[in-house]
């Protein structure tokens, strides 16, 4: 009998949270003297790079999808990264798929990188916030200096060099405001796969958002500005990550992405030395859950700590019980709970704007959906409205005009 097989993903840190730049709302730098306080060098040995795909592809023997984040997991340099596929090849069984991806801030993309990348067939996502006015506001270096250009110079090499990439836009104070015309500023520039993450950090020692936080209005509002633009003429031609999952919980009945999933605790982060921690949000002392080179990974997998974690999801807030929208949001991200915890009386800090997405989105994602499940591909809004006049019959010239001129059609718009 064959062992059922529970899919999950890995997020590996090559380098901890060690990064070129110093974005101000980063939740990850800090992370190298947070939990690794004393240590010098933060890199992935030979040995734990080993050990994690050799158990990581024995877990995942169908499809096995390799994640690469950081700080900045180019740091780790393209000796490692190229012993990594190497790795993959070695363990991989045959029939198995391996794919990797990999989260850049795209300023140290070289030839020498794009060629490597495209190659060995990553899929990169590269860190923009919009044009340079909004991008420089909070994404800097390490010496206060704009870096828009640089991660513009990394998207156009990787385009350059044929590589998979998309975008992924963090919304925060300064660019949430301008998110419907980011949007377009993207897709004018050829970019067809965009992903936007809301921010919510807190002030130190509180439970109060920081001033460079994305607030909820600006996430309903942008979300509606986002959604308004793609529906009246992107259908079909430009993938949205937040309206793909919306799409997928209509058509499937639940989420492709743990954010709106009914459970998470599947979405794991391997730290550099081996620790296993519950979720990149929570790389906490208190949720770390082992270290593969002690334990193995599948005995991790199992840990009573994961259950733990999981109920933080699974145990809803009060207010998300009778939600109508409960089964597109299940509560949305954890992170997002105020207070964090299990409290019944928490609630997610964006609720009021999913509210507001979903209320205004919904009949129209119905919609969509209903082509997805025939095979076809959706209209437009624009394209609905030209098939709706062209379905209609053409007045007769002595019917009154259409245009409600109160004339008739001989002597109005059918004149001449």
């Amino acid at each position: 009998m064959t062992a059922e097989i529970h899919p999950f993903h890995i997020m590996a840190k090559p380098v901890c949270g060690v990064c070129n730049l110093d974005c101000q709302y980063c939740y990850y730098t800090m992370k190298p003297a947070e939990l690794y306080p004393g240590v010098a060098k933060f890199m992935m040995t030979d040995e734990v790079l080993a050990s994690y795909t050799r158990q990581y592809l024995a877990s995942m023997p169908l499809r096995c999808e390799f994640g690469w984040q950081g700080g900045e997991p180019l740091l780790a340099g393209k000796e490692f990264f190229r012993r990594a596929v190497e790795c993959q090849k070695q363990f991989r069984r045959e029939g198995q798929v391996v794919t990797n991806g990999l989260q850049t801030n795209g300023t140290l993309l070289d030839d020498e990188w794009c060629e490597f990348l495209a190659a060995s067939q990553f899929l990169v996502g590269v860190s923009l916030d919009g044009p340079a006015q909004v991008h420089d506001v909070f994404r800097r270096d390490k010496g206060g200096h704009p870096t828009w250009r640089r991660a513009w110079a990394g998207v156009e090499l990787l385009a350059k060099h044929r590589a998979e990439f998309n975008v992924l836009v963090t919304l925060n104070s300064a660019n949430a405001p301008h998110a419907g015309n980011i949007y377009r500023y993207f897709v004018n520039r050829g970019i067809q796969y965009l992903q936007f993450i809301q921010i919510l950090e807190r002030q130190a020692g509180t439970d109060e958002p920081t001033g460079f936080s994305c607030r909820p209005e600006q996430l309903g509002r942008w979300m509606l500005d986002v959604f308004e633009q793609w529906a009246a003429r992107d259908v079909g031609r430009v993938s949205v990550r937040f309206l793909d999952d919306a799409l997928h919980a209509i058509i499937y009945g639940r989420s492709a992405t743990c954010v709106h999933s009914e459970r998470c605790a599947a979405a794991y982060v391997l730290e550099w030395n081996g620790d296993l921690y519950a979720c990149d949000h929570f790389v906490y002392r208190e949720w770390r859950i082992g270290n593969l080179m002690e334990t193995p990974l599948e005995e991790l997998r199992r840990s009573p700590r994961l259950e733990e974690f999981a109920a933080l999801k699974t145990d809803l807030p009060a207010a998300c019980r009778e939600c109508e929208y409960l089964p597109m949001c299940w509560g949305g991200c954890p992170k997002h709970h105020r207070p964090m915890g299990r409290d019944p009386a928490r609630l997610n800090y964006f609720c009021e704007g999913y509210k507001m997405f979903f209320s205004r989105a919904l009949p129209e994602l119905r919609r969509i959906a209903e082509y997805i499940r025939r095979g076809e591909l959706p209209p437009t809004v624009g394209d609905e409205a030209a098939r709706a006049a062209a379905a209609t019959p053409k007045p007769k010239r002595n019917d009154l005009c259409p245009c409600g001129s109160g004339r008739k059609y001989k002597h109005c718009c059918g004149r001449g």
